[in-house]
């Protein structure tokens, strides 16, 4: 049993960075550098780069980034259509993964 969720986590956790680092690896134009200066970019950095290592993060260290990313959100739903549809998906990936690794730690 103990296997099975286990195997099921890191496969969870492989997709959840597939979604997060996709389209960074597609090729997708970068912000340009007037509306990254509203700050929203640096915290969206700051929160979706600790996907890779959400296994290691403690509890309270998960519970901070989902609240980060959901105070986050409404910032992101101001952008312009096509920038607000990948940050939005890339946020809500990276808060749904913390959100399962919080999830999975307190059944377990």
């Amino acid at each position: 049993m103990r296997g099975r969720l286990r195997s099921g986590l890191l496969r969870a956790v492989g997709a959840a960075l597939l979604l997060v680092t996709g389209p960074l690896q597609a090729g997708l134009p970068s912000v340009g550098a007037a509306q990254a200066a509203d700050g929203w970019r640096s915290e969206f950095d700051a929160i979706c780069a600790k996907t890779q290592d959400a296994m290691a993060l403690s509890s309270d260290e998960l519970r901070s980034l989902v609240a980060r990313s959901d105070k986050l959100l409404p910032e992101l739903e101001r952008l312009e259509p096509s920038q607000r549809k990948v940050f939005v998906k890339r946020l809500q990936a990276c808060r749904s993964l913390y959100q399962f690794m919080l999830d999975t730690r307190e059944k377990g």
